[in-house]
């Protein structure tokens, strides 16, 4: 009996179709990648007795009053919110 469910095996990956579109940018290098996973260990070792803060990098961030996605939008290479 053939099933349409894929053939789903414990030691096997499973990944996502290689044809994804995303509006986030990518890394420009491997040397973005590491400074910025350098940016974030050192803030979160300096500041880990703090909870209120959050640090990220590579991400949009929209900022819309009017809560549209296509508006008021940046993609800092880093960032920190207090």
């Amino acid at each position: 009996m053939l099933s349409s469910q894929p053939d789903l095996q414990p030691d096997r990956p499973i990944f996502p179709p290689s044809d994804l579109l995303s509006d986030e940018p990518p890394l420009e290098t491997y040397r973005h990648l590491k400074q910025l996973i350098l940016l974030l260990t050192s803030l979160e070792r300096l500041w880990s007795d703090r909870q209120d803060f959050f640090a990220g990098g590579n991400l949009s961030i929209y900022y819309s009053t009017r809560q549209r996605k296509s508006e008021d939008v940046r993609g800092p290479d880093f960032f920190v919110v207090l």
